[in-house]
């Protein structure tokens, strides 16, 4: 399902200007107020795309829904090994790849799950412990809620065909009754639509610590 996949997004550069790592307590107060609008999970991708952690973490854990929609706290970044060592703040936590960083919205890093400690349950426990810090909105509830939401978009799926079913046959047998009561079966899933759109959009209004909500995308 399109909702459920990470929208990564490539960059060659992932410190801004000012960030380093070892700064003095002068530059430390100069980049304090960088802040980015979300918290970030920052992917360093392998060179061989076909190792088995790699196959497993891309086909498996990346696959799993609770990972998807966790995934929607933050900004989702993957780099190449080789812009990550040339990196000042990538280059600074971890070595292996491929590698998972976890950073703030101050530039933060908060948590690296790399290499073989790659899976489902250490990738969730390092979201939660970023999005416990950076938001007043609970991971846990926003999971449980959105997951009742694609349960529900199932459904609206499943009317959806109904709908095209039946409006098929009413063009190969016409009723202007049958064709009143698709009409209004047909407005009534519209509106139910427009009310899902409505409630997806407003669980993903994040709230984050000391500022306005957090926007991102499906």
């Amino acid at each position: 399902m399109a909702r459920l996949k990470i929208h990564w997004r490539t960059l060659s550069e992932f410190a801004p200007k000012g960030v380093t790592t070892g700064q003095t307590s002068e530059e430390a107060a100069k980049t304090a107020t960088l802040r980015s609008e979300r918290p970030m999970m920052v992917y360093v991708t392998s060179d061989d795309p076909t190792d088995s952690i790699t196959r497993k973490l891309e086909d498996i854990v990346f696959a799993n829904e609770v990972v998807g929609i966790g995934a929607k706290f933050f900004d989702a970044i993957k780099m190449n090994a080789g812009d990550a060592e040339q990196d000042r703040l990538i280059s600074a936590n971890g070595r292996k790849t491929p590698r998972i960083l976890f950073v703030s919205r101050a530039y933060k890093v908060t948590g690296v799950v790399q290499g073989r400690q790659l899976s489902r349950g250490r990738l969730l426990k390092a979201m939660k412990s970023l999005a416990r810090i950076e938001y007043k909105s609970s991971f846990d509830r926003m999971v449980r809620d959105y997951t009742k939401l694609l349960n529900e978009l199932d459904r609206l799926e499943g009317r959806k065909t109904k709908l095209a079913d039946d409006k098929a046959r009413l063009e190969a047998k016409p009723s202007p009754s049958n064709q009143k009561k698709w009409e209004r079966t047909r407005k009534e899933y519209e509106a139910d639509v427009a009310s899902w759109t409505q409630r997806e959009k407003k669980l993903l209004e994040f709230k984050t610590r000391g500022e306005a909500k957090a926007k991102t995308t499906a």
